[in-house]
């Protein structure tokens, strides 16, 4: 249809596999094992998470070290950017689904109204990073989908929302989440409505630099960059796998 996922996934293949076809012709050079890992459902799935939860390290020869690449849109091509510690952000996946009683619009008063619950919580779940959570770190908790109801004169029987929780350590983010959770239940008992939160099958762990390898890549970074040098790059709440 003329419409395509534009994340560069393809990109990645073809990335691994020139590296697989220049390690080969040194193969004789080689000292060690080098395992190359093709990374499956990157983007809700957990994917990464899942292999080493199957053992793709401790297969023989156990891995030693781990590195991998990812395309950024907002560096120039040819520019290699890295930086040690948090660089990718934990990310959680939720829906909200607010349940109340619904009924015609005139008569607001025979209805327990899921709509007025979930305008009231969407404020209040800016007010757990801004509140509760330290100047110092960083975490988003944003809504981004809401479904309820599909008449203009009829409020509906329930109201769904969905959404993310990111923070650039696993802690800060299932705290979050404790209080997402703790938030989302206050408030339906609020507006007198019931409530459920479900969360996705795998968070996304952040993605953390060693600082002692960030520092021995630093070289090789230069060498194929295209200005001379690795360039030190801000962390993303933007999750990886």
């Amino acid at each position: 249809d003329g419409q395509m996922h534009a994340c560069v996934h393809d990109g990645h293949t073809t990335m691994l596999l020139g590296a697989a076809a220049l390690l080969k012709k040194i193969e004789s050079q080689i000292v060690g094992t080098v395992r190359l890992v093709f990374q499956p459902a990157e983007e809700g799935g957990a994917g990464m998470k899942r292999m080493v939860e199957e053992g793709v390290h401790l297969m023989e020869p156990k891995a030693q070290l781990g590195f991998g690449m990812h395309v950024w849109p907002t560096l120039p091509t040819g520019i290699v950017a890295s930086r040690p510690g948090a660089l990718m952000a934990a990310a959680e996946m939720f829906q909200i689904t607010l349940t109340g009683k619904g009924g015609h619009a005139a008569m607001p008063h025979q209805t327990v109204d899921p709509i007025v619950a979930a305008a009231s919580l969407i404020s209040s779940l800016q007010t757990i990073v801004s509140r509760t959570l330290s100047p110092l770190e960083s975490g988003v908790i944003s809504v981004t989908a809401i479904s309820a109801g599909d008449a203009f004169n009829v409020i509906p029987g329930d109201a769904v929302l969905k959404g993310t929780i990111r923070a650039l350590s696993t802690e800060t983010l299932l705290s979050l989440r404790d209080k997402v959770q703790a938030m989302v239940e206050s408030t339906a008992l609020l507006h007198g409505c019931n409530s459920t939160i479900t969360y996705s099958p795998d968070y996304y762990p952040p993605t953390f630099n060693d600082a002692e390898l960030f520092e021995w890549t630093k070289d090789i970074g230069a060498l194929i960059s295209r200005d001379g040098k690795l360039r030190d790059v801000e962390p993303t709440m933007g999750g990886e796998s």
